[in-house]
């Protein structure tokens, strides 16, 4: 029995032998398991959603939008239409429509009666445009104190158009006084 012991001590030391082996089998290669701790690292978690409210995109102005509730009750009150294919008010208006001005006419039937208005984007040539006027024989209007300036009085026999520099956008009237009833100039 003695010559047993030691075979038996030999199996056990191979047993334990393949038991500890096979537990560091199941374990991963330490370069592996650092590649993968940097790669999970690496992958950052998406943001989550928001819910928060998106601004809708700005309106852009049209002629049923420019003018305030009250003086759109006064041109129809007045028997004002507005025109299809709008006829422009002097030259000013003419460059304002080649550039891409909106251009408003509401006329009377029947009638020699109209308003004219016209709105243009300018940004930062606003000036560039007020320089030009300025040349062309158009005045501040120092009474009124507001801006805006009035068109020399031989611009139209019967009209004297004012416009408006604000915020970068150039308002044009047929007369000062419709200006007062744009609504971005309120």
């Amino acid at each position: 029995m003695a010559s047993r012991t030691p075979v038996l001590a030999a199996i056990a030391a191979g047993a334990l032998t393949l038991v500890l082996t096979g537990c560091g089998a199941g374990a991963a290669d330490p370069s592996a398991s650092g590649a993968a701790a940097e790669t999970v690292a690496s992958v950052e978690p998406s943001a989550p959603a928001t819910d928060a409210p998106v601004d809708p995109p700005a309106a852009a102005a049209g002629c049923d939008t420019v003018f305030t509730d009250a003086e759109y009750a006064r041109l129809a009150d007045e028997g004002h239409e507005l025109e299809a294919e709008p006829f422009l008010l002097g030259p000013v208006m003419e460059r304002m429509a080649e550039a891409g001005a909106l251009v408003c006419v509401w006329t009377k039937p029947n009638s020699d009666v109209a308003v004219w208005y016209a709105r243009l984007e300018v940004g930062d040539e606003g000036q560039a445009w007020l320089d030009q006027l300025q040349a062309e024989g158009w005045l501040e209007d120092t009474e009124r104190g507001d801006g805006t300036y009035l068109a020399p009085a031989d611009y139209d026999s019967n009209y004297q158009p004012s416009v408006q520099l604000e915020s970068g956008v150039l308002h044009f009237g047929s007369y000062n006084p419709i200006l007062q009833e744009v609504l971005e100039l309120q």
